[in-house]
């Protein structure tokens, strides 16, 4: 450890003189790191039954930072089994309404940037959901990229992992031969921050700080509407708010939302089981399946 500690105070400019759990995620060691120089750093660290994906994290973040305005903590250091990053100050919510519009703005700014070129749909590299796989492979059709790289892979993982019987999985293969008539096919391809689920958005009063654990790809920018409405726990003030910087095409809140909510669901599903598949099955239930 004392190598890789002389790296890091090397890198970060300081001697690290104190350091104390943060909450974390289901998949790493957070803490919070105090320098010398009177900096605090957050670093994370994968648990012991868990990938490290430290590198992949870091990434996105740079994509997010070196590509858009949304706030992202600066990526300071990063080793196999260790990232460490700038220590984003939040508060918690003191004006939920102003809170949720603050998001919105910074979320459809996000959503401006695109992809351009033959395949917009994805990533140039995999990342990463949580501890999860996410697959980026790049396709000319969005309907083509949702059905392949998110839906049906990640039911497949759940069916693989017996979280999902086989007769859950052909449930989702009816839905995937009906996806043309229910999504659009080339909408434009915003980036996405992918997994934004209320902790992963730092608010500090009536603002939002930061913006932390992505799962980014290249598509339609619904999918980080639809995950907001499902986990990310804001006043619904957040939509107005949104879709006067971004208007919200018409048919999401009455059917795009809910199809594109089975893909958080069946990250839950695969990752916790239990009561997420009975979500989705409701989903399913809507779709006539």
């Amino acid at each position: 450890m004392a190598p890789l500690r002389q790296m890091l105070e090397k890198a970060i400019g300081s001697q690290i003189i104190g350091s104390r759990p943060m909450r974390g995620g289901d998949i790493a060691d957070v803490s919070c790191l105090t320098l010398k120089d009177g900096r605090k750093l957050v670093a994370k660290r994968p648990r012991a039954d868990q990938p490290d994906t430290t590198a992949i994290e870091a990434m996105m973040l740079k994509h997010l930072a070196a590509e858009s305005s949304l706030p992202v903590p600066e990526v300071l250091f990063q080793a196999p089994g260790i990232l460490v990053m700038e220590h984003i100050v939040h508060k918690g919510i003191t004006d939920g309404r102003a809170a949720a519009e603050d998001v919105a703005r910074h979320v459809a700014a996000l959503h401006q940037v695109t992809a351009s070129g033959k395949k917009p749909y994805g990533f140039g590299k995999d990342t990463v959901i949580g501890p999860l796989p996410q697959e980026n492979k790049q396709t000319e059709s969005w309907v083509d990229f949702f059905r392949d790289r998110r839906m049906l892979a990640m039911a497949r993982s759940c069916m693989n992992t017996s979280k999902v019987d086989s007769a859950f999985m052909a449930r989702v293969e009816k839905l995937a031969v009906k996806l043309p008539g229910l999504i659009p096919a080339t909408p434009p391809a915003s980036l996405l921050h992918g997994d934004l689920w209320a902790g992963n958005m730092l608010i500090d009063g009536t603002q939002a700080a930061g913006f932390i654990d992505p799962a980014i790809s290249y598509g339609h920018r619904e999918m980080d509407l639809a995950f907001i409405a499902l986990m990310g726990g804001l006043d619904p003030a957040f939509f107005d708010a949104y879709h006067a910087g971004c208007p919200i095409d018409p048919g999401f809140h009455e059917d795009r939302c809910a199809l594109y909510q089975l893909w958080p669901l069946l990250v839950h599903v695969r990752l916790f089981g239990g009561g997420y598949v009975r979500q989705a099955e409701t989903i399913l239930d809507r779709f006539g399946v």
